[in-house]
């Protein structure tokens, strides 16, 4: 019996087999055909960098033949003519293939400035083949035009800067219109307790004005029947006498009881415009306001002889606005008042003056100062001082009262216009 082993056919054996030979060509051609159809330039590199196969997109892209590139490194093939010693593709290639002994695949991407394309580079290492012939070939190099790509990324980037920019804008001007609103509320707020104040101080400058009004209703009433009604009865009952004596058989001389009533009558009309000055100092319209306040301090010479008055006053009648005569002669009036029934004080100062924009008048003296400090920490004025203040501010002017060591000092001033100057 003979034994036959059936022998296992060899590389070689395959390789001389015409249908295997041919069966590795077209698998060769269709390798070819389908890398250079890719849109990607693919290469294999040996291990110096150089180029083994390259696929034909590098002719689309101009840089040269297939035939030209093989042997050459990846830079050369790709800048032809670079003679740039700081070119990035140059560096990026040399740091991707250094990176390589460490990473199995590396990727890069750069903008290139002589292609005019954004480039990705994915370099891979290829793992040790059996193949003869192959184990020279150390990696795989894809270069990819993603330009494209880039530019949609550039514009993406763009466009959402440009929607951050807008959405910043309109977060801002949101917020400013809200800052804007508040700010609006705050004020209308602000005037609501404005209006709210001010209808309260109308309020009590109205009940202060009744109040007013009723203590000068008073005022007058009491003067009328303590001074003008008692002398007018003391005339009504000469007269009566008068008549009287004149119808008795015996006849008197009715002359003295006459006389008596003619003295009555003057002691009235005396009265009555004293009275009437009071209300309404007639100098103050026929003279103007620096006369009337000049009679007011003689006024108050004679009847408060024991505080001895100094008077300067440097304007004259023409100096002084009409709008502020009134308002003058009334505050010096009051100011006067509150030092005789108040102040206890010996001596007193008035002094009105006036330069080209400013009417002052001044009333001060040596008494017992302003009232003490309450436990809110104010003081407690009179509806006297409190109509004084609002009577400056209504005509425009400003007042001020304080006690500098001694006595008390009251200061209204009021700013001229040029119609004023004019006027005066």
């Amino acid at each position: 019996m003979s034994i036959h082993y059936n022998k296992k056919p060899t590389m070689d054996s395959d390789l001389s087999d015409p249908g295997t030979l041919e069966a590795i060509a077209r698998a060769k051609l269709e390798w070819e055909s389908t890398a250079d159809a890719l849109p990607h330039v693919v290469c294999l590199l040996d291990q110096q960098g150089r180029v083994r196969r390259i696929n034909r997109v590098i002719e689309r892209w101009n840089l040269g033949t297939v035939i030209e590139a093989r042997g050459r490194d990846v830079h050369a093939v790709l800048h032809p003519r670079c003679m740039s010693d700081g070119c990035e593709l140059r560096d990026t290639l040399s740091e991707a293939w250094s990176a390589l002994g460490q990473d199995e695949s590396v990727q890069r991407l750069l903008v290139d400035g002589p292609l005019e394309r954004a480039l990705q580079l994915t370099l891979r290492a290829l793992p040790e083949s059996p193949t003869p012939g192959m184990s020279s070939t150390r990696a795989t190099l894809v270069v990819a035009d993603v330009t494209d790509l880039h530019l949609a990324q550039i514009a993406l980037r763009s466009m959402n800067a440009g929607l951050e920019e807008r959405v910043h804008d309109r977060t801002q001007a949101l917020e400013d219109a809200n800052a804007n609103l508040r700010n609006a509320i705050a004020r209308r707020e602000s005037a609501e307790d404005a209006l709210r104040g001010s209808r309260d101080e109308l309020s009590l400058l109205s009940g202060q004005l009744i109040s007013a009004q009723e203590a000068e209703r008073k005022r007058i009433a009491s003067e009328l029947h303590d001074s003008i009604g008692q002398a007018l009865t003391a005339v009504q009952y000469e007269l009566e006498r008068a008549v009287e004596l004149s119808r008795r058989a015996v006849l008197q001389d009715p002359l003295p009881v006459l006389n008596r009533a003619i003295a009555g009558i003057q002691a009235a009309i005396a009265e009555t415009r004293g009275i009437a000055m009071n209300l309404r100092p007639t100098v103050l319209d026929d003279l103007g306001a620096a006369s009337a306040i000049g009679w007011l301090c003689r006024e108050f010479r004679q009847t408060y002889p024991s505080i001895r008055l100094h008077v300067r006053v440097e304007v004259e009648d023409r100096d002084i606005p009409d709008r502020l005569a009134t308002t003058l002669f009334r505050s010096v009036q009051e100011l006067l008042n509150n030092v005789a029934k108040h102040a206890k004080a010996n001596e007193s100062w008035v002094v009105l003056t006036r330069d080209a924009f400013l009417l002052c008048v001044e009333v001060s003296d040596d008494g017992v100062g302003l009232p003490p400090i309450d436990s809110t920490g104010a003081r407690r004025y009179g509806h006297g001082i409190r109509n004084l203040r609002e009577r400056a501010e209504m005509s425009g002017g400003r007042f001020s009262l304080h006690s500098p060591g001694g006595g008390t000092v009251a200061r209204m001033e009021w700013s001229l216009n040029s119609a004023d100057s004019l006027e005066a």
